[in-house]
Order: structure tokens, then C-alpha cells, then sequence
């Protein structure tokens, strides 16, 4: 980068597979280094100039076990998570620039000193049937700003995911898949009138190999059309439809 120099990052990884009750044990631990984005140096009236670049240092460690003859896999994990510099999105700081959003007079990404996440995931998989499978996931995340003790801005505690895939033949296939994101912060102050709730929300998608070069694909984004936000005063889609073709040649 011409303006924060070089970086340089590395990840350590292991694993070891118990074969005679198809148990696994993994861990990785790494490091890495993110530089502020154009919108976040020059977006005008958003923007910070004088942001420093994100580093990281993060680790996790989990298991993976398998049952039912490889039918049903279950993996849990712990993660954590230790920044330097975080860029948040906040208005809690004063911000270089005059605003563009004259209602918001501090909307502008901030380095965050030092902050931390740390957390649980657990997930599965299950062949139901030979054309019917099954997927979860549920991840428990707490943060804090190291400086302030505050939770971190949008950032859930519960986030959640399952998913249905049927395969009625093998050319033709049928996604379900639910998303929940639970309750959080939109400010760095946590400020009570600034929390949004939880929502859930609904996608189906589905896909038909005509051909081995040719696949006629389709989704639905929001089925039920659900009014959600993912970060305050920023709308989201209505129930939105999509179709089109792949070709490889």
C-alpha cells in the first residue's frame, strides 16, 4: 500500500483425525492486517482520512464428529478474536470532515484502540434421506471495546442459520434456507434508542442442469417479504426474484 507500506501475515494450522470413531480435532491460529477502503478514506462527508490500518491476531480450536454411518456430522468451536485499531462505522467521535448527513454529525468509520471478540459455533449436517439433507449453524459472539467495556457496534450476540436441499434427481436442485440475526447496537455508545432487533429471514433457490454446459437457475430473496435492517436507516429489499442461465464452455 502506498501510503501504510507492506504487511505481512501468517496462519498455522492442524488437525488430527481419529479414524475408529471418525473424530476430528482441529485448531488454526493467525494474523492479518486490513487497510482502511476508498469509501472509508475519501466517501465525502463520511469519510476519515486520518484512518490507520486494522490489525488482528486470532485463534480458534473445534471438533468435528461424524455418526450415523456418515450421515450426521457435528463440529464445535471456539473462537477469539484480539484487534488493534478496529475501523468501526461510529458517531460517537467527532469526524474530520462536515457531514453529509446533516442529522448524523459523526457518521464516519473510527479506529477502535484495541478491542476483542470471542465466541462459540456449533453446527451439523444430516442426510435425511438420499435426496433430502439438512444444515444448521448457531454462532454465540461477545465483543467489547477494550477501551470502553461497551459491546461493539452492530455486531449480534446470536446469529443462527438452517437450511433444507432437496434433490429429487440428480440434474435438479432445491434450496431452503432460513438466516436469523439477533439483537445489537448500531452505535459504539450503545445508546438505548439506536439497538435494533432481531429478524429472520427467508430465501429459496433452485437450479437444473439442462446439459453438462448448461444450468437454468432461480431465487427468491425474502419470501415473505419480512421489513428488516441490517444497519439502522438503511433499508433492505423487499421480496426480490432473480433468474438466469449458466453456460461453460
Amino acid at each position: 500500500y502506498n501510503v501504510f507500506g507492506d504487511a505481512t501475515t501468517y496462519r498455522l494450522t492442524g488437525g488430527y483425525l481419529l479414524k475408529e470413531t471418525g473424530t476430528k480435532v482441529r485448531g488454526s491460529y493467525a494474523t492479518g492486517f486490513r487497510a482502511p477502503t476508498l469509501n472509508d478514506l475519501f466517501f465525502t462527508g463520511a469519510n476519515n482520512p486520518d484512518l490507520k490500518p486494522e490489525e488482528s491476531k486470532s485463534l480458534d480450536v473445534g471438533v468435528d464428529q461424524t455418526l450415523l454411518a456418515g450421515r450426521l456430522q457435528l463440529s464445535a468451536s471456539y473462537f477469539w478474536n484480539r484487534f488493534t485499531n478496529l475501523i468501526q462505522f461510529t458517531d460517537t467521535l467527532p469526524c474530520p470532515f462536515p457531514p453529509v448527513f446533516p442529522g448524523f454529525p459523526n457518521s464516519c468509520p473510527q479506529n477502535i484502540a484495541n478491542a476483542k471478540t470471542q465466541g462459540w459455533e456449533l453446527g451439523f449436517k444430516y442426510q435425511i434421506l438420499k435426496s433430502l439433507a439438512a444444515r444448521g449453524q448457531y454462532t454465540y459472539t461477545l465483543t467489547r471495546d477494550l477501551t470502553t467495556t461497551r459491546r461493539l457496534p452492530r455486531w449480534p450476540v446470536d446469529q443462527a442459520s438452517l437450511g433444507l436441499t432437496y434433490q429429487p434427481i440428480p440434474v435438479a436442485r432445491i434450496n431452503l434456507d432460513y438466516r436469523f440475526v439477533g439483537a445489537r447496537n448500531n452505535d459504539a455508545a450503545n445508546t438505548p434508542s439506536q439497538k435494533q432487533g432481531s429478524f429472520g429471514v427467508v430465501n429459496v433457490s433452485a437450479s437444473y442442469d439442462v446439459t453438462n454446459h448448461l444450468q437454468v437457475f432461480g431465487r427468491i430473496d425474502n419470501l415473505f417479504n419480512q421489513e428488516y435492517e441490517e444497519i439502522l436507516f438503511f433499508g433492505t429489499p423487499i421480496r426480490s426474484v432473480y433468474g438466469g442461465i449458466k453456460l461453460a464452455l
